[in-house]
């Protein structure tokens, strides 16, 4: 496979499977993650049932700081929910690709 095919075909796989990780607009040399939410409210919602998560795993699950967790499951779960999503999935099948696309070229060589 030529080099120029070689990286028009990784840079197609790059476009379908990198998803997670963007470059950042202002930061140089830094990425940001993109990760869904309904609204500004249920960004709250999540990022407060992260830190109550996190205060129950140091305090124990029946102390739950000053705004105990009314439903510790429901909070557990939904941080587990989001901690999923934020997994690079695409992005370890891009590298797979990626990989085999070099070794197809490497066998060529």
């Amino acid at each position: 496979m030529k080099k120029k095919k070689m990286l028009k075909r990784l840079k197609q796989v790059g476009e379908d499977h990198l998803r997670k990780l963007r470059p950042h607009p202002h930061f140089r040399d830094h990425q940001q993650i993109c990760f869904p939410v309904k609204n500004h409210l249920h960004l709250m919602f999540l990022i407060e049932d992260l830190i109550k998560v996190s205060v129950m795993a140091l305090n124990g699950i029946e102390r739950g700081g000053d705004r105990p967790l009314k439903e510790p499951e429901r909070s557990i779960s939904e941080i587990l929910k989001h901690a999923l999503e934020l997994l690079p999935l695409e992005e370890a099948e891009f590298i797979d690709k990626m990989n085999e696309i070099l070794n197809q070229q490497t066998t060529k060589d």
